[in-house]
């Protein structure tokens, strides 16, 4: 069961973008259900693998993408970047030392958060920038 169901309310516009938050929310998705149908610590860490390398790749290319039309926002976009990366080392940090359910749904619950407020806030601040260099 997904904790988080893709819909077109969370499209900017950007397709290559677009298509890696799917991503995300799949990755998001893939590691719920293995905490929920408890396939295990192992199976629960490459899940979790794979939505770190998902959102890493993510950030990397809309940063770059970001830079290459010199959008005044960057900074910004850059430092939630960071900040969310550090707080999911810390979340992963504490599943590490206490591999639990419990601890694999807080951080599967912070992503949910954190990953709708920052398209619908953030991400929105530069589709119109992206679209008028031609962006799509």
């Amino acid at each position: 069961m997904a904790i988080l169901d893709w819909d077109e309310w969370y499209e900017i516009g950007i397709l290559s973008i677009d298509h890696q938050h799917h991503n995300m929310f799949d990755a998001l998705n893939r590691m719920h259900d293995a905490v929920s149908a408890d396939e295990g610590e192992a199976r629960v860490r490459q899940t979790l693998d794979s939505l770190v390398d998902c959102t890493v790749t993510h950030f990397r290319d809309e940063e770059a993408r970001l830079a290459a039309i010199d959008f005044p926002g960057l900074k910004e976009h850059q430092a939630e970047h960071a900040k969310l990366l550090d707080q999911v080392a810390e979340f992963i940090a504490t599943y590490n030392a206490d591999p639990t359910a419990d601890n694999a749904n807080k951080l599967a619950l912070f992503l949910v958060e954190w990953i709708v407020r920052h398209i619908n806030e953030m991400d929105m601040r530069y589709i119109e920038a992206m679209k008028a260099k031609g962006m799509t």
